[in-house]
């Protein structure tokens, strides 16, 4: 068979893998429909069973998961390069960085940016015996939001990447998830182990992005609805979606090289032009201070922070609410993220590859979260916006308006940030819809774009999805789901992470860190 032919066959629908996946999504999302009180009551049992009996095993994971990324970074495995001695890097250091930035923060850190660190300013786990609405409160709540939102959930992205980029370029193996973990699987189970891991993965992906893709019409909606003062409905959700979703399709069907590369770095400059706008223009040397004090907290009380649960405090919610979801979403999206940062990985050492994935992006979300953040707990803590009304009376999505609303030349200021956040889910829509299409197929390479139909297919699904759930009032039911997609997802990563630790060994045996002698289909 001729290498076009190879090309062909792999771009292939795989039909062990999509059907299942998009059978249950379907299943999923109409069950949330039709029985939306049913459901949701069902599942919010399920998640409680799940977060009081495994709460502590995710948690755990996780720090055991950021201790594992630092030891394999500057460990003998940190110096393989990932396609061999002679590989060389297909993008520029700040085309790595605004691709791997904006393919992983989507709508997450516009969206909870202000409105989370208000939260935890108001109502911080009792554990702490931190006095509600205090300076002490306000000082936790950024460098809360900040590790919520950064060295955790970078670690898992960029170990499940160093899993599937090292087989991928180094052992010649198919771009996929179940790939990341072939050394733990028995060859001749792969076959039946990679479709079934590839099917969860479609339907878990699927039903995050429409959640999260959910959010984002909102906000645009609410944005949209303040600039033109109008109440915002369904006819705004679908103007939203339909502006979102031909740029990520369009985007997508590019390809890395070209839309999403385009799309990413235009983004990455969008966000530092708007952060400098609300800092300069904001209360500078409050969000200043607050950023260096907040970064001092999170860094002398990471561990202790990122193990806050009830043990003791059962009547505390506080962790089943935001520690133990946050971890359940991150390991939900770390092999599929890292599915994506996996193609951008060619030519940089594993060492390199780490330590870019997770501090630069880490450095920028504690800023972005200082400047939004601190502008929020700013505002409430002097009395000059009653911040927490605000939230309970608009909701989340209204945020950022009723604080930009207090700046000059706030309509400016608004439409700047719809745009953002239109651009901002789109490139990471893009990411993921690319991925959709990859683990749909046969087994395309780290070198090939899938099939450009099932790009255009994705795309539209999970909008539509998104759409569906807006105006239905169905998204609480999905996140549901995702809570319960969750474990399995955590269990793939952790899978990833012993398969890396076997590969890496097997290819430090390697003069020039490369086996072609590996499977081809």
């Amino acid at each position: 068979m001729s290498e076009a032919e190879n090309l062909e066959e792999r771009s292939k629908l795989n039909h062990y893998t999509f059907w299942p996946g998009f059978i249950l999504l379907v299943v999923g999302i109409t069950l949330g429909l039709v029985y939306h009180e049913g459901l949701a009551s069902f599942l919010g049992g399920v998640m409680q069973w799940i977060h009081v009996n495994f709460g502590w095993l995710e948690v755990s994971l996780g720090i055991i998961i950021v201790m594992f990324t630092a030891g394999i970074a500057f460990s003998p495995i940190g110096n393989i390069r990932l396609g061999g001695k002679d590989a060389k890097p297909e993008f520029t250091f700040w085309q790595w960085f605004a691709l791997s930035l904006c393919g992983c923060i989507g709508i997450g850190i516009l969206f909870w940016a202000m409105g989370e660190p208000i939260y935890h300013m108001m109502q911080p786990p009792l554990s702490l015996n931190i006095e509600p609405g205090s300076k002490d409160a306000g000082v936790f709540a950024i460098a809360q939001t900040t590790l919520h939102w950064t060295i955790a959930q970078y670690c898992f992205y960029t170990v499940c990447a160093v899993a599937i980029a090292l087989v991928s370029y180094n052992r010649n193996y198919p771009l996929s998830v179940a790939a990341g973990m072939y050394a733990i699987f028995p060859e001749k189970l792969r076959p039946v182990l990679a479709p079934t891991v590839h099917a969860v993965c479609l339907f878990s992906l699927c039903c995050a992005i429409a959640t999260s893709m959910g959010a984002g019409l909102m906000q645009i909606g609410s944005g949209a609805g303040r600039l033109f003062d109008y109440t915002p409905g369904a006819g705004t959700w679908a103007a939203a979606a339909a502006i979102i979703i031909p740029i990520y399709v369009l985007s997508s069907y590019s390809g890395l090289k070209k839309g999403m590369r385009y799309l990413s770095t235009g983004t990455t400059r969008a966000f530092l032009f708007f952060m400098a706008l609300v800092l300069f223009a904001g209360p500078t040397l409050f969000i200043l201070g607050l950023g260096v004090e907040s970064f001092g907290y999170f860094v002398n009380n990471f561990f202790r922070n990122s193990t806050l649960l009830n043990t003791m405090q059962i009547e505390d919610k506080w962790p089943m609410q935001w520690l133990v979801p946050y971890m359940e979403i991150f390991f939900i999206f770390a092999p599929l993220l890292g599915h994506f940062l996996a193609r951008l990985g060619k030519g940089r050492t594993i060492r390199q590859f780490i330590l870019v994935n997770v501090i630069p992006p880490t450095i920028f979300c504690h800023f972005w979260i200082a400047t939004f953040g601190g502008t929020a707990v700013y505002f409430q803590w002097s009395g000059l916006v009653d911040v927490w009304s605000g939230i309970h009376e608009y909701g989340m999505e209204s945020m950022v308006y009723i604080l930009l609303a207090q700046f000059p030349f706030s309509q400016i200021l608004m439409g700047i940030f719809v745009v953002t956040i239109v651009f901002s889910f789109a490139t990471m829509t893009d990411s993921l819809v690319a991925t959709l299409a990859i683990i749909s197929t046969k087994g395309v390479r780290a070198s090939e774009e899938p099939p450009k139909k099932l790009k255009i297919l994705w795309g539209i699904v999970v909008g539509l999805i998104a759409y569906v759930l807006c105006i239905s009032g169905g998204i609480d039911p999905v996140r549901g789901l995702i809570s319960l997609a969750g474990f399995p997802m955590m269990l793939f990563t952790f899978a990833m992470c012993v398969s890396l630790v076997k590969e890496g060994i097997y290819l430090l045996d390697k003069p020039d860190w490369l086996d072609n002698k590996s499977e081809n289909s």
